[in-house]
């Protein structure tokens, strides 16, 4: 196979989300926080999660963590 699709909005949103994760954390660094420590990476990896979320959803992306994220009776994620 060596067709690719290419999905601009997809790689869009993966562009924003890296942007933002990176200017996060440098603005820790900046604050003194040790981004090499191992909690923080696992903490960040959630942070990323849902970053990614609301990054998708401003994109018109189906994401599945702001789907069950969504409190019910709130419009629902634009899929």
């Amino acid at each position: 196979m060596s067709k690719v699709i290419d999905f601009p909005r997809k790689a869009t949103a993966d562009k924003q989300t890296e942007t933002l994760m990176m200017t996060l954390i440098t603005e820790c660094q900046k604050l003194g926080i040790n981004t090499a420590n191992k909690d923080f990476l696992f903490d960040m990896a959630w942070v990323k999660k849902f970053v990614q979320a609301t990054v998708d959803n401003q994109n018109n992306l189906a994401n599945d963590l702001c789907r069950l994220t969504r409190a019910q009776g709130e419009p629902p994620c634009r899929e």
